[in-house]
């Protein structure tokens, strides 16, 4: 992963964090949680995103939407470099009930 930006941190505070993502062939993302919300852009390749029990396939132009609290890895089903951007966020508190 190469960061591109970070939330809310100098000198510049934007309001989400974001990062290119790359996958060798064979490989995968670590499983994770966390309370940010999350979309993935497929630049390149084909993958399977798992979030919680669902599983799908994904390839170049895909957009997923991984919802906060979500247990997600994304894995390299094809046989060259999956390459993605993701971008994440302060998952919403008016969804939380808060």
């Amino acid at each position: 992963m190469r960061r591109v930006y970070q939330v809310d941190s100098g000198p510049i505070h934007s309001p989400f964090g974001s990062a290119w993502g790359f996958i060798e062939a064979g490989g995968a993302s670590t499983p994770h949680t966390h309370t940010e919300e999350e979309t993935f852009y497929i630049v390149e390749g084909q993958g399977l995103m798992i979030i919680e029990s669902e599983e799908r396939e994904v390839q170049k132009g895909d957009v997923i939407y991984i919802p906060a609290d979500h247990n997600h890895v994304l894995r390299n089903i094809g046989n060259d470099t999956l390459t993605f951007i993701t971008v994440w966020w302060e998952a919403s508190t008016v969804r939380k009930g808060r």
